[in-house]
């Protein structure tokens, strides 16, 4: 078998070639000179309609929040050495029990909703929760199963539907307005709400996935749940950890933002340094974002061993 070797001065030519070819928009181009040339306008404009400060003073702010994110012994010293005992001391005062209250809600509620949805995806998909599966009957099939079957997926849908719905900013102030300021109700807003979320998601990688596996097995006697759990899950649980540590990351957010409703997470300490002490609030926000990429790099590995 003889094939043509192409030298890499060959194939900077031919991406140089499709790069002249490519098709141009004047109009986008326009739009995004258009854009730009409007946020510079505005925001060196002193127009009433765009605020009440002018220019200068809009400049000014920025300047002295961006210096006052500069730790505050940095600030008076000069000496950024000095920041490594201000943080170890934001960290060891508050910051890591904040941190660890904000890592177990969001852990606890993507795992509390991640079992519960994952029950249900038999249920919820149109291919299994019907009265013939794939399209193969699974014997007598009375007149109250048959109307369960065709029932019993709308209505799961709905519930996902209807639980990522409602924000869960606005869960987690009713469940604390009925169980007190505590933990559980943090867990359960974020639970509630990624429920139907993950279900939406989940649901979405179920039907896409090839039913070949699951028609033979189903065919071969197996019911619904044993066709699920022995040849669809299998298949597509590596693209279930993808969107399982994406919600999770989404988690961690929703409960340093939900702290600012009383709790201890980060985002209490953020709102309470928020306007008096820029650097610390900036310190508790950085702490909150190294979660996520150790959680990102957590999940890319596990993936990785998966494969």
């Amino acid at each position: 078998m003889s094939g043509t070797v192409t030298s890499p001065d060959d194939c900077l030519a031919r991406v140089d070639e499709l790069k002249r070819q490519r098709a141009r928009s004047p109009f986008l181009r326009l739009s995004a000179v258009v854009v730009v040339s409007g946020i510079v306008w505005a925001w060196l404009s002193s127009t009433p309609l765009l605020g009440r400060l002018p220019a200068e003073r809009r400049w000014l702010n920025v300047k002295n929040f961006l210096n006052e994110l500069v730790p505050a012994p940095v600030r008076q010293s000069g000496e950024w050495s000095d920041a490594l005992p201000w943080a170890w001391n934001l960290l060891t005062d508050e910051g890591f029990l904040a941190l660890l209250m904000t890592f177990a809600a969001a852990t606890a509620a993507i795992i509390l909703a991640g079992t519960l949805v994952l029950p249900l995806l038999p249920l919820a998909s149109r291919r299994l929760a019907r009265v013939d599966p794939f399209g193969l009957r699974a014997g007598k099939t009375g007149p109250l199963a048959a109307m369960f079957w065709r029932m019993i997926g709308p209505l799961v849908r709905f519930g996902f539907v209807l639980s990522r719905s409602v924000p869960e900013y606005l869960i987690a102030f009713l469940l604390i307005s009925m169980l007190g300021l505590q933990f559980w109700p943090l867990v359960l807003a974020l639970a509630i709400h990624n429920l139907g979320i993950l279900g939406r998601l989940w649901g979405e990688v179920v039907e896409n996935a090839d039913d070949a596996p699951a028609v033979r097995a189903f065919a071969a006697g197996q019911g619904r749940s044993s066709t699920f759990a022995t040849t669809i899950l299998p298949g597509v649980f590596n693209r279930f950890l993808i969107y399982f540590f994406y919600r999770w990351e989404t988690c961690v957010k929703d409960a340093t933002v939900l702290g600012m409703l009383g709790l201890l997470t980060l985002g209490k300490l953020i709102a309470l340094s928020k306007g008096f002490f820029w650097d610390q609030m900036f310190f508790y926000v950085l702490l909150g974002g190294s979660v996520i990429v150790v959680g990102d790099l957590f999940s890319m590995a596990l993936r990785r061993w998966l494969r």
